[in-house]
């Protein structure tokens, strides 16, 4: 039944109340309303059994067990309330409240003030589900008081105990956080407590900063007990046509290597007009040292870029300058090279059925002590493919490309200028068989490519910069010119033959395989012998990959001389389940100009869903050569709907950058609804009562 009421119309929203049965009381006028009662004003929804409006004064009695709803944030339940006809004010007894599905609050009272505060008394606070069998939470908090200031989204606490598994650990006369239907806002986050051989025991305490609807910052000390107090922090503004992210980290004390240690990044980028985009990516470091001690990155190079770009369908440009920062202690940063600077320039267009391709380049390189370079290089291709009615694709290919060279204070050479020509023409045959049946299709595909390069000027004028390490697996097979820059040039004649297989089945278990080598009419004096490209012929490649099911898979490439010797071999497991990922990488490589011994590695990653609770993680990088560990890390997680556990540990058994072999502890803490979500809110949620 519904009825109107006309003092609660004279409100600005409408109200609509529906019960069972509507009755007025002969003596005292009040409206009674009995049996499933629904009052609705506005966002405000109340339910109860049993309301009575007195319309003398306006308000709203529920003697009854009620439950009032505004939003989708907040579910206030409580034992008896007095409110205002707006149901905006009043007084609720034995309250407890439900925000954004989350957070609990029980209280003896409750008030509702001017439509926008909920103040409740005497109040007991937590995520948890609180249940006859569970009945002291992971976490709660008692206070005298909370307020719920709807407006701002926040709540106020005064007076309150910080309480884990029942036992009081942390009093404050006046703490608030966000409400957890809150995206963002200030506050502290979750602490992380750690552990290492430098620096001791470490706790964090991060505080973020809400500075508007586009930007952001974060502050966190980093307080050690052996290396004193560092301060992390982090800026983060996005704009219409870009975003930039800062951060850093100062140690506040001095020690005895350096009076000012920490570090800078910025990293972003920016659309200027026209397509064209600004990026950086740089890092400013005090020492070689403190990126590993404290934890932050075990790279022993920084590379900072400054950039502009533009990509178009057809064509691209980029202008670059990089800077090398080295923190190997058997490389002097005076001989790092700095890139000013980097441009390259290329646009593509259809030239009959053809495709053409026309390119320019200019690099510099300085250094403070040793060699500086300088080049600059046009060039252009050409591509033509064709099938015939047979399937045999036909593809003719040619390009000619000139280098401009300045070398100075060359420790061989002194100052030379020098200038190149190079070419490249040849022909790639195709020839792909098809078998299909219901349950299986197979592919077959020879491949042959015929290659011819020839390069002019006096090579030894010109120093190998950017083609030292030389990579030949299958993804270079079917390259013309398998040196990744352009110091070094692939030139005489050469045959690319190769076969690749591919089978696929309707259940996913796919297999594909490839096998080839490379011949040439002589020897290229360019390629060192641990590249597996010297010689007339090269060492084979092969390679394949197995989908055994839709969670297994394997992976692997080798290269082997005609001895069946093999300088390089990468093999890969990986397995996907509901409950437990593995993975596992073995690589061996050959003694060659990186690394005068050999070294064969294994790395193993694996994940395990416990139960609905715990989870856990462990990995290891060892080195089989020397029959030692590299690093080994493990981690455990135990979570449910409310709170989250993660503790870390890992160390790492060998000396860079100036930093010994440390173990280091971690502990993170995440509570489901002050202000941080996480993967508590994601987990099971008992389900009993609140």
């Amino acid at each position: 039944m519904a009825i109107a009421v006309p003092s609660f119309a004279q409100q600005n929203d409408r109200v609509a109340l529906v019960a069972d049965r509507i009755s007025v009381d002969a003596e005292t006028g009040a409206l009674i309303a009995e049996g499933n009662v629904t009052i609705i004003r506005g966002e405000t929804t109340l339910q109860t059994d049993r309301l009575i409006y007195n319309e003398t004064d306006g308000t709203v009695s529920v003697p009854a067990a009620m439950t009032i709803q505004q939003g989708d944030a907040l579910v206030l339940y409580a034992d008896f309330a007095e409110l205002d006809s707006g149901l905006q004010a009043g007084v609720i007894a034995g309250a407890r409240a439900l925000i954004d599905n989350q957070l609990q609050v029980a209280a003896t009272t409750a008030q509702q003030v001017d439509g926008r505060f909920t103040v409740m008394n005497q109040i007991v606070a937590s995520s948890c589900t609180i249940c006859e069998e569970n009945p002291v939470p992971i976490w709660s908090i008692r206070a005298e008081r909370v307020v719920r200031d709807s407006t701002e989204l926040e709540f106020h606490y005064e007076n309150a105990v910080f309480e884990l598994f029942g036992v009081p650990v942390l009093y404050l006369p006046y703490f608030r956080h966000p409400d957890p239907s809150v995206d963002r806002a200030s506050g502290f986050l979750s602490p992380e407590f750690n552990s290492s051989d430098i620096y001791g025991f470490g706790f964090k305490l991060p505080y973020h900063i809400v500075i508007d609807d586009s930007s952001d910052a974060t502050l966190t000390p980093f307080t050690t007990a052996e290396e004193g107090v560092l301060l992390e922090a982090e800026y983060r503004r996005v704009f219409d046509r870009g975003e930039l992210e800062l951060s850093g980290v100062s140690k506040l004390q001095s020690d005895d290597v350096g009076d000012m240690r920490g570090y800078l990044s910025a990293v972003g980028h920016y659309e200027l007009g026209f397509d064209v985009v600004g990026r950086i990516d740089m890092t400013l470091l005090s020492d070689d040292a403190f990126l590993t001690a404290f934890g932050y990155s075990d790279d022993d190079r920084i590379t900072s870029e400054l950039s502009l770009e533009k990509f178009e369908q057809n064509s691209f440009w980029t202008v670059s300058t990089v800077y090398f920062d080295s923190l190997r202690t058997t490389e002097s940063q005076d001989t790092v090279p700095m890139i000013l600077p980097e441009a390259e320039y290329r646009q593509s267009f259809d030239l009959g059925t053809a495709r053409a391709e026309v390119n320019a380049d200019i690099l510099s390189y300085t250094r403070t002590r040793g060699r500086d370079l300088s080049r600059a290089t046009v060039g252009a291709g050409l591509d033509q493919s064709y099938v015939t009615e047979p399937g045999l694709v036909l593809r003719g290919f040619a390009d000619v490309s000139g280098d401009i060279y300045s070398v100075r204070n060359d420790a061989t050479l002194g100052d030379v200028d020098e200038t190149r020509l190079r070419s490249t023409v040849g022909m790639e045959f195709r020839m792909p068989f098809v078998r299909r049946t219901a349950e299986l299709t197979q592919i077959v595909e020879p491949i042959l490519q015929l290659v011819h390069g020839e390069q002019s000027g006096n090579i030894n004028d010109i120093p190998n910069e950017d083609s030292v390490l030389v990579e030949f697996d299958e993804t270079s097979l079917f390259s013309t010119n398998r040196f990744p820059g352009t110091d070094r040039y692939e030139t005489g004649t050469y045959a690319n033959v190769g076969l690749r297989y591919e089978s696929i089945t309707p259940s996913g278990r796919n297999l594909t395989g490839t096998v080839g080598r490379v011949f040439r009419d002589k020897p290229l004096a360019s390629f060192a012998n641990s590249t597996g490209l010297d010689g007339l012929n090269s060492d084979y490649v092969v390679a394949f990959g197995y989908d055994a099911t839709d969670t297994i898979s394997f992976s692997g490439s080798a290269l082997a001389d005609d001895d069946f010797e093999l300088s390089r071999t990468e093999l890969q497991f990986d397995y996907t389940g509901a409950d437990v990922s593995f993975s596992s990488t073995y690589v061996y490589l050959r003694a060659d100009a990186t690394s005068v011994v050999d070294r064969a590695e294994l790395v193993m990653d694996m994940e395990y869903q416990i139960d609905d609770n715990w989870s856990g993680e462990l990995g290891f990088r060892r080195d089989l050569e020397n029959d030692a560990f590299i690093s080994a890390d493990a981690g455990l997680t135990w979570g449910n709907e409310c709170a989250t556990f993660e503790f870390s540990v890992s160390r790492r058994f060998t000396t860079s950058n100036n930093v010994e072999p440390s173990t280091e502890f971690g502990l993170t803490m995440r509570l489901a609804g002050l202000g941080t979500q996480g993967d508590a809110a994601e987990r099971r949620r008992r389900s009993c009562g609140i």
